[in-house]
């Protein structure tokens, strides 16, 4: 096992302009598929992998205190940007979403659904639209946790993003963090 986990570094992390190019595309291409562009924004945004978006479901999604949407990825919700929100919020009223994988009362309303009724769709299926769609799953999951990595101490990007505590310090290490503030502003204020 590498350092940075299972699956190692990708061997090329997106550029910052690229990534920021390719999320400018999802969020405002209407040609590339709906759910490209939803999933590739949570690619780009959150450093998700096609296996966890494809087990989000609609009971995942909801609103704040202020009105603003948001996306639980783990235990907490995570504020979606405006478009991204937007496009959230179009994947799940579209009337064939219906169609494809009604769930009944025993079966997730899964925000990706397959072809088959009650299930989600294939996170390989998924991999391969975004690659089709120009979105590199693995560099451009890497140059979001990084970007991340660099804004977040690793306790607060494990525990917002579902990462493993070791994983998120291995990406803290790769952006060069220094947590030092984040500790010694726990040391001042402790949680209660």
């Amino acid at each position: 096992m590498s350092w940075l986990g299972r699956d190692g570094l990708p061997s090329q992390l997106l550029a910052d302009d690229e990534r920021w190019s390719a999320l400018r595309r999802c969020l405002t291409d209407d040609g590339l598929d709906l759910r490209v562009r939803v999933a590739g924004g949570l690619v780009l945004l959150y450093g998700q992998i096609p296996t966890r978006i494809v087990e989000l479901t609609t009971s995942d999604l909801g609103v704040d205190r202020r009105g603003e949407r948001t996306l639980r990825l783990r235990d907490r919700p995570v504020l979606l940007p405006p478009a991204l929100a937007a496009l959230t919020t179009e994947l799940t009223s579209r009337p064939d979403r219906r169609r494809r994988g009604a769930p009944s009362s025993t079966t997730p309303d899964w925000l990706f659904p397959g072809l088959r009724p009650g299930a989600h769709l294939d996170s390989g299926r998924l991999a391969l639209l975004l690659r089709t769609a120009g979105i590199p799953v693995r560099p451009a999951r890497g140059a979001a946790l990084v970007a991340l990595a660099t804004d977040l101490p690793a306790p607060v990007l494990a525990d917002l993003l579902g990462l493993s505590i070791a994983a998120a310090v291995r990406w803290s290490a790769l952006a060069a963090r220094d947590n030092a503030e984040y500790l010694a502003a726990r040391a001042e204020h402790p949680p209660h």
